[in-house]
């Protein structure tokens, strides 16, 4: 046993110089003419991928000659300029597709994540609403294949799914596009956890119909009450803008059948939770929502003094 400090510091830092002299030794062996170059080749067009020629040279046992220049011309940005460069031309034994055809080596069709890499940056849809999708999450932390999804799922072209006018939630609950995974069985539900791919409004939302002046946070309900978008997106409002303000007032001077159609139409909808039980009763502190069309003005003259602070230099 060594005991002395100073005698392993010694045979620690010699173990290192050997360490790094064998890693040296290895980099000053690597004869570029008979593998190609250390450095990896990467292509930005048609879309980000990533080849090794120590790979296939080194590991794989091949020879400069068996690709070039049967399959790649030897001058850097030839394949990509000649606007052939495709998956569709892989896939037809082209290029790489000479040899990634599932009996030489892997298809072109499997196995993506040995040449391409993730998006770090998550895809944003705008239509038929705003949605995030992140590719890492799901290649990454759940291990899916890129062939899980494309092309049987989503044709692998930017902007082709909300193109079509059936990339809707209501496709979705019929097991289409996200749907055929988030089914409640493979992942969760497509009508849950919307949180997960959407944003809920942060402005408030401002009701004139039935009555006027009528204000809604959904940051008070999802931040402060916990509550999720399902909690009143399911059953009690259609996520839809306008479908309340589509129901028109009562027209009766009798104030008992007024009352009586307010009572039904707050039961139906906010009331469903605001029952003095789950949350103040709609019959009560009726300011907080209904605030008038002085209350109006002052909230909207607060959120133009907001805006102006947010966007001020100091």
């Amino acid at each position: 046993m060594i005991k002395s400090p100073l005698l392993q510091n010694s045979i620690i830092g010699i173990s290192v110089s050997f360490i790094f002299a064998g890693y040296s030794l290895a980099n000053d062996n690597y004869d570029v003419k008979e593998s190609g170059p250390k450095s990896d080749i990467i292509w930005n067009q048609p879309i980000k991928a990533t080849f090794s020629h120590k790979v296939h040279t080194m590991d794989a046992g091949l020879s400069c000659s068996e690709c070039h220049d049967d399959i790649f011309f030897m001058q850097r940005g030839t394949a990509v300029n000649s606007q052939r460069f495709t998956m569709k031309a892989m896939d037809e034994g082209q290029f790489c597709g000479s040899c990634h055809d599932g009996d030489t080596a892997f298809s072109t069709k499997t196995n993506c994540m040995a040449c391409h890499a993730a998006s770090e940056e998550p895809i944003m849809w705008d239509q038929p609403t705003k949605a995030a999708f992140s590719h890492k999450a799901h290649v990454e932390e759940f291990e899916l294949e890129c062939g899980s999804c494309h092309n049987s799922i989503f044709t692998m072209k930017k902007g082709a799914a909300e193109n079509n006018k059936n990339f809707t939630m209501a496709t979705f609950r019929e097991g289409k596009y996200c749907g055929s995974c988030h089914n409640g069985d493979d992942a969760f539900d497509s009508t849950t956890q919307c949180e997960a791919c959407h944003f809920p409004p942060t402005e408030k939302i401002v009701f004139t119909q039935p009555v006027k002046a009528v204000v809604f946070d959904h940051n008070i309900h999802l931040k402060n009450g916990g509550l999720s978008c399902e909690s009143c997106h399911k059953e009690v409002f259609a996520m839809k803008q306008g479908t309340v303000e589509g129901h028109e007032l009562i027209l009766s001077d009798d104030p008992v059948e007024k009352r009586k159609y307010l009572e039904s139409l707050h039961s139906q909808y906010c009331g469903s939770c605001h029952d003095s039980s789950q949350a103040f009763g709609y019959l009560t502190r009726c300011t907080v929502c209904h605030v008038g069309v002085k209350g109006l003005k002052k909230l909207q003259k607060g959120e133009k003094k907001k805006d102006a602070h947010e966007t001020s230099a100091h």
